[in-house]
């Protein structure tokens, strides 16, 4: 079984937009703190944000994973 990269990828494809945790936060509709526990790999994103994450970086879910 794979382990999921999903904290890894959400802030190297943040960083590659050039946005911030905030800014980000805000097009999900979460807080700052929900996106850097996502990147620190203390939490993950609910299910349902997954497609909108995918589609902000123009990745597919299944990238998004890891």
């Amino acid at each position: 079984m794979q382990d999921i990269k999903i904290a890894h990828i959400i802030s190297e494809n943040r960083k590659l937009k050039g946005i911030t945790q905030d800014e980000l936060a805000n097009y999900i509709g979460v807080s700052k703190a929900a996106v850097s526990k996502w990147e620190n790999g203390q939490s993950y994103p609910d299910i349902t944000f997954l497609p909108h994450l995918a589609t902000y970086f123009n990745i597919s879910i299944d990238e998004l994973m890891g």
